[in-house]
C-alpha cells in the first residue's frame, strides 16, 4: 500500500510539472510588468463601440474598461453582457496574449 501511494505521489508530482512547464501555468514576471496597449480602434466614428485590447497577465475586463473609458460609467452586469455580445465569449475566460473588443460607453448617455 506503501509503494502504490508513493507512486502515485510521484506521478502526480511528475504530471504537475510537466503540465506547468508546458501550458505555461506559472506566471511570467516579464508578462506582468507590462501594460496593455489598445490595438485597434473599433470603427472609423469619433465614438466606436468598443476598443481591442491585447490580454497581458492580470488584465480583467473590468479594469479595462475603466482604462478604455477613464472609469466603469455603466454597471457591472452591462459590461458583461456588452463584452459577451462582442466577443461571443463570458469575461471570466478570457487568455493572455488574445487580442478582445473591450466596449467604450458615451459619458453622456450613461449617465
Amino acid at each position: 500500500m506503501r509503494k502504490l501511494m508513493l507512486s502515485s505521489l510521484f506521478l502526480l508530482v511528475l504530471h504537475t510539472t510537466y503540465y506547468d512547464l508546458t501550458t505555461g501555468t506559472l506566471t511570467n514576471n516579464r508578462a506582468i510588468s507590462e501594460v496593455s496597449e489598445a490595438v485597434e480602434v473599433g470603427s472609423p466614428e469619433k465614438n466606436s463601440p468598443y476598443v481591442v485590447y491585447k490580454i497581458n497577465a492580470g488584465d480583467t475586463v473590468l479594469s479595462l474598461v475603466e482604462k478604455a473609458n477613464g472609469s466603469i460609467p455603466v454597471p457591472i452586469e452591462t459590461v458583461v453582457h456588452d463584452f459577451e455580445t462582442l466577443n461571443k465569449i463570458h469575461p471570466t475566460l478570457i487568455q493572455i496574449g488574445k487580442e478582445y473588443r473591450i466596449p467604450t460607453y458615451d459619458q453622456t448617455s450613461a449617465q
